[in-house]
């Protein structure tokens, strides 16, 4: 194994660099989440990209706020604004400046009426004339309750909300927004919830009045439960956005998860799927982890990691060095798929047989996909030793690995990588983060 690595170049769609600062992963033991935990408190954090030191933090004004960071969103423009929900029903929006940051704006959807106490708020993301998208939902293999019904909706400038209920659904996933159409997959609860079960992926948009447009809605297999290791008890996968064109999500059917890609203008045959692809083996075949996609200008790249049997979260029970840390049971496998442009086929691309449970990320100057991986043969022994770890795009052959260290505080624990600027790698993990920057090959 290679202990240097070739340049790597952030991509600003993905870089969560804010001004000079790093807004990231501090976790510590108590949820997977782009979080600092003082005790039961949870802030953002502001972060030196060269030193590490945090410089800055924010808590929420209003008490025994559980933040839900795995779905928050950054805006990397001048405003530099981060939109965060809290399971209480509260929405935040927090602006990075240079001396810290500032709350702007405070949404109560509970005290509001709109959300009922108990039910978790999941979502928010803004849309392209101000509005704020927002599901309630949760995330059932974190320890969320089930629900019975969905909220979905948006709020305006103004403050006006509108709302669509949805019953004997949930909302397990993050949610996508181009223009002013929300993209969101939910999956079936209460009285849906059964063998063969079905769940929907939804486009829905503003108005008219105080209602909100559904523009379509198609079906998918969610199978028949969870699947060993899982989160979700539909689709496990945020829709991910290809383009203007279509959108991917992955299914849940029982024996073989596949790929689906749907088209993001409603269709008027009423076949909203452009085209699918069945995913990994037979019988060790999921995902909770969201897919990552690349538009070379011909094809779209959409890249699938496979999390069957995937070890649990670490909740801070239990020793830090404990049975959590072994992915040697998880089912092996990271695929990309490749979707034609005109979307007329959906086409197996390659498999390559590593084990990696958070979402990486791609650059486009090196080709490479970077994620976090474990040296499985050492973990069967008990042994947790943790990489950073580099594909090609094109062929999926392992470029390089790096090692982190060892032991559970090295663990990613699902959090997702960053690339920074100066060839630098952000890798939250259970106690902290890890940074690793360019070498020389040796």
């Amino acid at each position: 194994m290679s202990s240097s690595c070739t340049r790597m170049v952030e991509i600003p769609v993905v870089v969560i660099i804010l001004a000079l600062l790093v807004l990231t992963l501090i976790p510590r033991v108590l949820r997977r989440a782009c979080v600092l935990c003082f005790g039961i408190t949870y802030a953002l954090a502001a972060v030196d990209p060269t030193t590490l030191v945090i410089l800055s933090t924010w808590v929420p004004p209003v008490a025994n706020q559980t933040l839900n960071f795995e779905y928050m969103e950054l805006t990397l423009d001048n405003k530099s604004l981060v939109l965060v929900a809290s399971k209480e029903g509260n929405i935040f929006v927090v602006q990075r400046n240079d001396t810290g940051f500032t709350l702007i704006r405070s949404i109560d959807l509970v005290a509001q009426s709109v959300v009922p106490r108990g039910q978790g708020l999941l979502n928010g993301m803004y849309d392209t004339i101000g509005n704020i998208w927002f599901t309630t939902g949760g995330i059932l293999g974190s320890g969320d309750p089930t629900q019975t019904s969905i909220i979905m909706g948006y709020i305006e400038p103004s403050g006006k909300t509108h709302v669509l209920r949805v019953p004997n659904q949930m909302v397990e996933n993050g949610i996508a927004v181009s223009g002013t159409t929300m993209y969101v997959v939910t999956g079936p609860s209460g009285a849906d919830d059964h063998a063969n079960a079905t769940g929907y992926m939804y486009a829905l948009t503003t108005g008219p009045g105080t209602g909100v447009t559904t523009l379509w809605k198609a079906s998918y297999s969610a199978g028949s439960a969870r699947k060993p290791g899982g989160f979700a008890r539909g689709s496990g996968t945020t829709p991910t956005l290809l383009g203007n064109q279509y959108l991917a999500i992955t299914d849940n059917s029982d024996e073989q998860i596949s790929l689906i890609i749907y088209h993001q203008e409603a269709e008027l045959s009423g076949k909203q799927a452009a085209c699918s692809v069945p995913l990994f083996q037979p019988g060790a075949s999921a995902t909770d982890i969201g897919t990552l996609a690349h538009f070379d200008g011909s094809e779209y790249g959409v890249f699938v990691l496979n999390d069957y049997n995937s070890p649990p979260v670490y909740f801070g029970s239990g020793s830090i060095n404990g049975a959590f840390n072994n992915m040697s049971i998880m089912a092996p496998g990271v695929t990309r798929v490749t979707v034609a442009g005109d979307g007329s086929h959906c086409k197996f691309a390659w498999n390559t047989d590593i084990r990696i449970k958070s979402v990486p990320v791609l650059s486009t100057q090196t080709g490479l996909i970077y994620g976090y991986t474990q040296n499985a043969t050492a973990a069967d022994l008990g042994q947790y030793e943790w990489y950073v770890v580099a594909m090609n795009y094109t062929s999926g052959a392992i470029e390089w690995e790096v090692r982190t260290g060892a032991g559970g505080t090295y663990n990613d624990d699902f959090l997702p990588g960053t690339l920074g600027p100066d060839g630098t790698f952000y890798q939250g993990v259970v106690d902290g983060l890890v940074l690793i920057k360019d070498g020389v090959a040796a």
